[in-house]
């Protein structure tokens, strides 16, 4: 897997938006509906292209799930657009009882995920959108890492019928993938393979933990894996059990409350599989975030590289090159 460091051009908002943009040219089944919010999840050149086929419903989301439920029911495809807050906390219902209950082919773009709404504060942001949807039945959800795999889910979304939600960050994130990226539901992607402790990380989070891995191989550090695990469910379960053969630790690293989150969902994994792992969950620790600079928050609550870089190497000081059995009695959760 290539694995790229340059900066990206496009956050994840305008990489997916003009992905849908490229398919509805062709295809004219696709409807793209939000709730007053084009401009901030880029969706103006899509309005302006195509009038008949993008719907502004006001600041009703619970009114757009339904709409686009309805819309799914007569054979169109539904892409809804919306804060991830709102849509997995507003329109809960809808999103439960006329999307997935119904297996209506409904997309839900979840934008201005985890804390990427920076100071617009706690009612703002996203950290419970993972807990919300992993609960319903027969759900899908994904959260890719950066701008280019953001546009090849929605591509491959296009393509399947039945409902998902798709999370993504508000900010320009650095590319780690090329366009020979291809987009799995339900495969993780291990980016970087090292042993003993294994970062599984999804969203931003994915760039700033290879950012802590380099910096600890560059100081001579101990070799971690890295892993993008884009769909939070299905979750990889036959990655995880690959891994638990020379790991004894899991780390995850999510902008989300630490409860419900992709820390619970390796975990429970790897709890019924038996794997006798070691797990760390990085993440927002049950707690309302104040409405500070995005950089300044993500360091407050160990999700960046520094904080990361720290953690491994707290992990690495009593696991490190021991057998699984080993006693790892230690500070380290203190």
């Amino acid at each position: 897997m290539q694995v790229k460091e340059k900066a990206s051009a496009l956050s994840q908002l305008g990489a997916s938006a003009g992905k849908l943009e490229q398919l509805m040219e062709t295809d004219e089944q696709i409807i793209v509906i939000t709730a007053d919010l084009a401009e901030s999840c880029k969706l103006k050149r899509i309005e302006k292209r195509f009038p008949n086929r993008f719907i502004n419903v006001g600041i009703a989301e619970q009114n757009m799930v339904s709409i686009a439920a309805g819309l799914a029911h007569e054979g169109f495809k539904p892409f809804v657009h919306t804060f991830s807050v709102f849509s997995s906390l507003r329109a809960c219902e809808q999103i439960r009882t006329d999307v997935f209950y119904n297996q209506a082919n409904v997309k839900i773009i979840g934008t201005h995920c985890g804390m990427s709404g920076g100071q617009a504060g706690s009612t703002h942001f996203s950290l419970e959108d993972i807990g919300v949807i992993r609960a319903m039945p027969e759900s899908i959800m994904i959260a890719p890492a950066d701008a280019v795999s953001a546009a090849k889910f929605i591509e491959l979304l296009s393509s399947i019928k039945g409902p998902a939600y798709v999370r993504l960050d508000r900010n320009p994130l650095p590319n780690l993938y090329d366009e020979s990226y291809e987009a799995v539901i339900g495969k993780g992607k291990v980016l970087t393979e090292g042993r003993d402790i294994a970062v599984i990380a999804i969203g931003e989070a994915v760039s700033e933990a290879l950012s802590a891995g380099k910096e600890l191989l560059q100081q001579g550090g101990p070799v971690i894996t890295v892993v993008d695990m884009a769909t939070i469910k299905p979750v990889d379960c036959e990655l995880l059990k690959r891994l638990s053969e020379n790991h004894s630790v899991f780390i995850t690293v999510e902008e989300h409350n630490v409860y419900g989150g992709l820390g619970s969902a390796v975990g429970q994994a790897a709890a019924e599989l038996g794997l006798g792992i070691r797990l760390k969950c990085i993440g927002i620790p049950d707690c309302y975030p104040q409405g500070n600079p995005i950089g300044y928050n993500r360091a407050l609550y160990g999700l960046d590289k520094k904080s990361i870089k720290e953690t491994i190497e707290k992990f690495y000081g009593v696991t490190g090159g021991r057998n699984r059995g080993d006693s790892y009695e230690s500070d380290v959760d203190k």
